[in-house]
């Protein structure tokens, strides 16, 4: 999988001959061929089918940040780059396209960033480094800002806390004067990163999108009955449709983008599969709405979604304490894409979807089946209303982490 001879994917020129946005899926992200995959597919929609931005499931500002410091500096490290914005998959596997953004991004061939909404800690340290050169006082304020921002996500996120409209206001006051000051320093910002023509824009977006996000959680739990985890998913896979919708628009206009993230994120029509948990008996339809499925309309008429799929293997998560079989090593239902799929005498097998018409070998793409989430949990759906074309790998590993 690490050939640049791309001979053996011409077949996608026809089917992506007028999509200006296609969307690379995976079932789980702990999967070492998933990214084999996708690091060549990448290059050869690059190289062959012009696509010129990728774009991960990685914290939008992070992105930003991140291409901003690697543009002047040449001596950060595609492991530098991997452990600061993409840390769930800061992997072995994921090298090789780092390394060859960095290579073609020094040409401005190649752009790259996130689209996610939740936070680690590079774009923190970025800004306040550069707030700092001019203002050590509000360097340090903006620091005690997102550190107690962080403490009230992750207590109304993921504990469930109630949330004040007077804690709201307070937050987007605070944050609001930060995006001032980085207007009225938009000149010094330009000068330092001369390559970065929309980094200003990308800075502010991030910013707006921690109060936002609060807003977004205060409406949704108003309104709304759901649980905390749901809550956080729907605001979640909303707002990332629209960094999408919005980076799509005003930073990379008429470019087309590869957009990378979990099949959960990227499939349309979610809300239609019924999913049965590990501990579930019974199957349950899904509460939230996809990223992809949030998009207006005209933008799903210019995309390509691939889900990712395997059969057997092993998988280990970035953060997983252990790695587990797929399927926990059990036999498959006749009715499920694995066992479809896995009649077909190749390791890896890419499957159309939305060009096809029903006839007698291509009923299981027209009717209920099962697919394995994460590995080990069934989706039942009609596969092709939810992707248009399926990437099938036989046999997986672990992906190889760096510590």
């Amino acid at each position: 999988m690490t050939s640049n001879d791309y001979s053996d994917l011409n077949f996608f020129s026809p089917i992506l001959k007028d999509k200006q946005y296609v969307f690379l899926g995976e079932s789980s992200h702990g999967i070492s061929e998933y990214s084999k995959s996708k690091v060549r597919l990448i290059k050869y929609l690059h190289e062959e089918l012009g696509f010129d931005v990728v774009l991960f499931e990685g914290n939008i500002g992070e992105g930003a940040a991140v291409s901003a410091e690697s543009s002047i500096n040449q001596y950060m490290s595609s492991n530098e780059i991997l452990s600061a914005f993409l840390s769930p998959w800061n992997n072995q596997e994921k090298k090789p396209l780092i390394d060859y953004l960095i290579q073609q991004r020094n040409t401005n061939d190649l752009s790259f960033g996130g689209f996610d909404m939740r936070v680690s800690g590079y774009f923190i340290q970025f800004l306040s480094n550069w707030i700092k050169t001019y203002n050590n006082n509000l360097a340090q304020q903006y620091k005690k800002l997102e550190f107690n921002w962080r403490e009230t996500y992750d207590n109304t996120m993921e504990e469930g806390m109630s949330l004040s409209k007077e804690t709201l206001s307070n937050y987007k006051k605070s944050y609001q004067e930060l995006i001032a000051f980085i207007h009225a320093h938009s000149e010094e910002l330009r000068r330092e990163y001369p390559n970065e023509k929309n980094l200003e824009k990308v800075i502010v977006k991030t910013l707006e999108n921690r109060f936002v996000m609060l807003e977004k959680y205060y409406k949704v739990k108003k309104t709304e009955e759901t649980t905390t985890e749901e809550t956080g998913s729907i605001i979640r896979d909303k707002m990332m449709e629209e960094n999408l919708l919005w980076l799509s628009t005003q930073v990379y206009p008429d470019k087309k983008i590869i957009v990378w993230g979990h099949n959960n994120h990227v499939r349309n029509r979610q809300i239609e599969i019924a999913g049965k948990d590990i501990d579930r008996n019974i199957f349950q339809k899904w509460k939230i709405q996809s990223m992809y499925e949030n998009l207006p309309s005209d933008y799903k008429k210019k995309s390509y979604i691939m889900g990712f799929y395997m059969h057997d293997g092993t998988i280990a998560e970035r953060y997983a304490t252990v790695s587990n079989q797929v399927n926990f090593d059990k036999k498959y239902s006749k009715n499920s894409l694995e066992f479809i799929l896995n009649e077909i005498p190749y390791d890896y097998s890419f499957i159309d979807l939305k060009y096809q018409k029903k006839e007698k070998y291509n009923e299981w793409m027209f009717e209920p089946i099962t697919a394995l989430n994460q590995g080990y949990w069934e989706d039942r759906m009609i596969i092709r209303n939810h992707y248009d074309g399926i990437f099938f790998i036989k046999h997986v590993s672990p992906s190889h982490y760096f510590q």
